[in-house]
């Protein structure tokens, strides 16, 4: 029995990953090598104006703020995309009674096709924040307000949120029947941590007088302005990650076992 479970997990995992993550890896390496080539051939006065909107300084700086972005969308909506073939596409196809009609629990249905998707998206996110770290090194030493291991460090935050939202995420894609549904939900999860980065981008002036709140809020930025932090705050935004994505999937897995499968 628990050599049958194993094959059907592998089977699983197989499906579940696909070629999209695969190209999502490709994508995301090359997305982070072309922005670390075409911002520094970028006019002058358009680098001097993401410092001054987004409080930080250096070339290297500008860089990452892009990057960060880069790292944080690509490896969400990879697993996003992943996530939507697994679980709404099955219920929109009418196929997923059929898939549960074998002798498995719906729990251990959840777990064999969520659990490769967050360990890959969890390995785009990295795989990025590595390539990232290469690309920025020429800006660090001496006098530059970043390094390699601050970039490492918040590159790991991120891939820690993206994969964690990935896993609230799964909730709301167990009970939708539509993949415009699914799209949309998870579009609006993925902005919501971006709501105050575009806020200081646009209305900074909305922060006067609450600048702690700022800086805890504005997700990327931050990252920059903390970047001697951001090696010790990724170790634990892993830990995070790890045990409240478990704890959603949990969560999931109730949600999963009182829906009706029509």
């Amino acid at each position: 029995m628990q050599a049958s479970l194993l094959r059907y997990r592998a089977l699983e995992a197989r499906h579940a990953i696909g070629w999209a993550l695969f190209v999502s890896l490709v994508v995301g390496v090359g997305v982070v090598v072309l922005t670390g080539v075409l911002i520094p051939l970028l006019p002058a006065p358009v680098n001097a104006f993401m410092e001054r909107a987004f409080l930080i300084r250096g070339l290297g700086a500008v860089i990452l703020v892009n990057e960060y972005v880069g790292i944080y969308l690509l490896t969400f909506f990879a697993g996003a995309s992943a996530l939507m073939r697994a679980l709404v596409e099955p219920r929109e196809n009418r196929a997923l009674e059929m898939l549960l009609s074998k002798p498995i629990s719906r729990r251990a249905f959840l777990e064999a096709r969520v659990g490769p998707i967050l360990i890959a998206s969890a390995l785009v996110g990295l795989v990025m924040t590595l390539t990232t770290a290469l690309v920025v090194r020429p800006y660090t030493g001496e006098g530059s307000s970043v390094s390699v291991a601050g970039t490492i460090g918040a590159g790991l935050v991120l891939t820690s949120l993206a994969v964690l939202l990935l896993a609230v995420l799964v909730i709301p894609l167990l009970v939708v029947r539509d993949a415009f549904q699914g799209l949309l939900i998870a579009f609006m999860l993925w902005m919501v941590p971006m709501i105050p980065t575009a806020v200081l981008l646009y209305r900074p002036d909305l922060f006067e007088g609450h600048e702690r709140l700022r800086d805890l809020i504005t997700l990327g930025p931050n990252l920059l302005w903390f970047d001697a932090a951001m090696p010790r705050l990724g170790l634990i935004s892993v830990g995070v990650a790890l045990v409240a994505s478990w704890g959603a999937l949990v969560l999931g897995a109730r949600v999963f076992e009182r829906t009706e499968l029509r």
